[in-house]
């Protein structure tokens, strides 16, 4: 009883030790990387801002409409949590996130399109697919996820801190984000962590988003035949077509403005809602009074033309097409005109219009 006693107080006291020792490592090693970290921090502040410009002005110049990009230096907190879970033997270089982005995109088939401008952009070193490659019964609703460096074609003095750095980017659609931030409020990091009273509530939730964004993707290429229907029909074709609608009036804009510059959808919209307003049932009668108002029109336009109200507006001294259509209207039933001043209070409908469309 006395040597099993003896031996397990012999076997405490080293245990105790080994424990002290080990915090004291890691209290040192937190310290040596705490201040290494912050040595570098300016220059993953630079990578983040260089980040965020190309991929703006990549994906800006490709067309492709996105929610938001956003990028972040890793915090010094969320560093050392992640160095001592996963218990990095070479912290600087296996924490590949140091620096991030995020894009988030409107479509799954957006996804594609952004990946081609990551790889025209930054050096890929890898590539994971957590929508695809995932497990289907797994947890959560994930994205894509790029480890990257930036090109050698930036090079010079702007880059030289921070050529060599990695950073990571990951592009997921709306409602993967919206996913990936609720789970993150609820503190669910992974499978292990949600309740079993409330698992199937969220594999339920997970499929029904995934169905979410498969719908509005169908929803998305409807809408693009659609407009490219009744651009086919009215433009191309000639064919008759009546119903006043988005895609219809755009088309008609092309057809009678074609030299002009488009207009937004939202104005396309806001013209569609004014027309029916007015009475206008059948777009045939629509485009009969905007070609009678024409000349008038285009008369004002010489007299008294539409000036640019924002700096970065082109300022030509035309109307684009929903502007010209709408003077045009104006011109050939004065109730029209009469409507919109009640619409625009007592401001001058001219003056609006130039700030609105131009």
């Amino acid at each position: 009883m006395h040597v099993g006693e003896s031996m397990s107080i012999a076997s405490f006291r080293p245990s105790q030790q080994a424990t002290a020792t080990t915090v004291h490592l890691m209290r040192n090693n937190n310290e040596e990387l705490t201040s290494t970290f912050k040595s570098q921090e300016g220059k993953y502040r630079d990578l983040c801002n260089e980040i965020s410009y190309s991929l703006s002005r990549e994906i800006g110049s490709s067309g492709i409409k996105i929610h938001s990009i956003s990028t972040r230096p890793k915090t010094l907190e969320s560093f050392l949590e992640k160095v001592n879970r996963k218990q990095y033997a070479d912290p600087f270089t296996q924490c590949e996130d140091l620096g991030a982005a995020r894009v988030v995109c409107l479509f799954m088939s957006d996804l594609v399109k952004i990946r081609e401008v990551i790889e025209n952009t930054f050096q890929v070193l890898s590539h994971h697919d957590k929508i695809q490659d995932g497990d289907a019964s797994s947890f959560g609703y994930m994205s894509q996820h790029y480890i990257c460096r930036l090109s050698s074609e930036n090079s010079g003095p702007r880059y030289d801190h921070i050529g060599g750095l990695k950073f990571e980017i990951q592009v997921r659609t709306i409602l993967m984000d919206a996913w990936a931030n609720i789970s993150h409020y609820l503190s669910y990091k992974n499978e292990d962590s949600i309740p079993h009273t409330v698992t199937r509530d969220f594999h339920a939730l997970s499929g029904l988003l995934f169905v979410a964004d498969r719908q509005f993707e169908l929803l998305a290429d409807t809408a693009l035949r659609s407009a490219a229907n009744a651009e086919n029909e009215i433009v191309h074709s000639g064919a008759e077509v009546s119903d006043i609608n988005g895609d219809t009036l755009t088309a008609l804009l092309l057809k009678l403005f074609s030299d002009r510059d488009p207009s937004s959808a939202f104005d396309v919209s806001d013209l569609v809602q004014d027309a029916r307003n007015f009475g206008y049932t059948d777009l045939r009668d629509l485009s009969r009074d905007i070609e009678a108002g024409l000349p008038a029109a285009l008369q004002d336009e010489i007299d008294d033309p539409p000036h640019a109200i924002f700096p970065d507006d082109k300022d030509d001294g035309r109307y684009n097409r929903v502007g010209i259509a709408r003077t045009c209207l104006t011109h050939a039933k004065p109730e029209f005109l009469t409507m919109m001043r009640k619409k625009w209070g007592t401001r001058n409908f001219l003056e609006h219009e130039a700030e609105l469309e131009d």
